[in-house]
């Protein structure tokens, strides 16, 4: 049999108060409450009794509605107008710097947006007009779908 391992605890008054108290009642030797308590902890027990109701009902609610609150706000961002990008809200008089070859003009999510509002029937002119491109990027960016 391996030896046991032996521990020196140091214990607070008030903490020291309440094990002698503990003793004093149950009779149990300290070193079993000790670790009674240490395999309780380290198993992860949870504390003796139930949660009130109450709190944790209003706490599911509060979740509940948080979470309600964010769909909302991430599916409005989803399916609302994509921003463009500062560059292009510029004067038509400022010069703008071209795009590198390669690079792509308009982001996933633009490109999802410029399919579905072609679907609905916006003309091109408009799709290029809200997107910042040319006739070229419109129908590039519509023909990625059907490969």
């Amino acid at each position: 049999m391996p030896p046991n391992t032996r521990y020196t605890v140091r214990l607070p008054l008030a903490l020291d108060a309440l094990v002698q108290e503990r003793i004093r009642t149950s009779g149990t030797p300290f070193a079993v409450l000790i670790r009674e308590a240490l395999a309780a902890s380290l198993a992860d027990t949870p504390p003796p009794g139930p949660l009130p109701p109450a709190d944790s009902a209003d706490t599911l609610r509060e979740l509940q509605a948080q979470l309600a609150a964010l769909t909302t706000r991430v599916e409005a961002l989803e399916h609302g107008p994509s921003p463009l990008p500062t560059e292009r809200r510029q004067p038509a008089a400022t010069p703008r710097a071209r795009t590198p070859v390669g690079q792509r003009k308009l982001t996933p999510r633009q490109v999802r947006a410029l399919r579905v509002k072609c679907a609905r029937g916006t003309p091109i002119k408009a799709l290029m007009q809200d997107y910042g491109v040319s006739k070229a990027t419109v129908f590039r960016s519509l023909a990625e779908a059907c490969r």
